[in-house]
């Protein structure tokens, strides 16, 4: 048997709850059991597996702990850092999810490759002490951006940002869902529930969106400056 340990601060303990919930069907086919427990100023995500599927169970393990570090460590490095005028709350979420989506498969590589193989993980000391290049790159990120933006520049650099994205996801039931259906769910790493499905798209890193029924207006007005013509939406959507 072998134990897969992951640590992590409480206050981010939704973390591990998204490892857990990303991988359940992955940890009930390998009789996995998985559980996470809180105690002082940390959570533990603590996972026993079969010595048979434990490469398996902690490749994927590593791969869901490195899209926490791709998004949820790098919006909340954002929101803290970036601080732009001219845009609501709303516009400044999306761009966060716009710049989050930007790197995130090579951001999601490099954290991959610094955590593969471990069994005993503490987040934020991996976040803090092996990933300092990476924090530098943000940073670099950080200090480009204007410090005023007004709406229309907002929808050129998210644009921009999105130019070269060919894949394309589906949103039905307000849930997105990629090109094998499955569901996708970043968003559970960023705060808030507003324009949730258009920030769940922007961070799939697709360029095009195929929507089935009805969407909330804010997200619709969004969908429609951001993807114009990319978006495509179901027979008899529009009268």
């Amino acid at each position: 048997m072998t134990k897969i340990i992951v640590t992590e601060t409480a206050e981010k303990e939704n973390n591990l709850l998204y490892v857990q919930t990303s991988l359940s069907e992955l940890l009930k086919r390998t009789e996995s059991v998985a559980s996470v427990k809180s105690r002082d100023n940390y959570s533990r995500l603590s996972v026993d597996t079969e010595d048979y599927y434990s490469g398996i169970v902690n490749a994927e393990i590593c791969d869901k702990l490195s899209e926490i570090i791709a998004v949820n460590y790098k919006y909340r490095y954002f929101k803290k850092n970036i601080a732009i005028k001219g845009l609501s709350e709303t516009e400044k979420e999306i761009l966060y999810a716009s710049l989050i989506a930007a790197d995130f498969e090579e951001d999601k590589k490099y954290v991959f490759d610094r955590l593969k193989g471990y069994t005993d993980i503490t987040l934020e000391g991996i976040y803090n002490f092996r990933l300092q290049p990476l924090k530098k790159k943000w940073k670099e990120i950080v200090d480009c951006m204007p410090a005023c933006f007004v709406n229309s520049q907002m929808v050129d650099f998210i644009g921009f940002l999105l130019e070269n994205k060919t894949k394309r996801v589906y949103v039905d039931g307000g849930r997105v869902y990629d090109s094998h259906y499955r569901r996708l769910n970043r968003c559970a790493l960023l705060d808030g529930e507003d324009v949730r499905i258009i920030r769940e798209v922007i961070l799939s890193s697709a360029g095009e969106a195929e929507i089935f029924g009805s969407i909330p207006p804010e997200d619709e007005k969004y969908f429609k400056l951001l993807y114009k013509d990319k978006i495509f939406f179901s027979s008899g959507y529009f009268c």
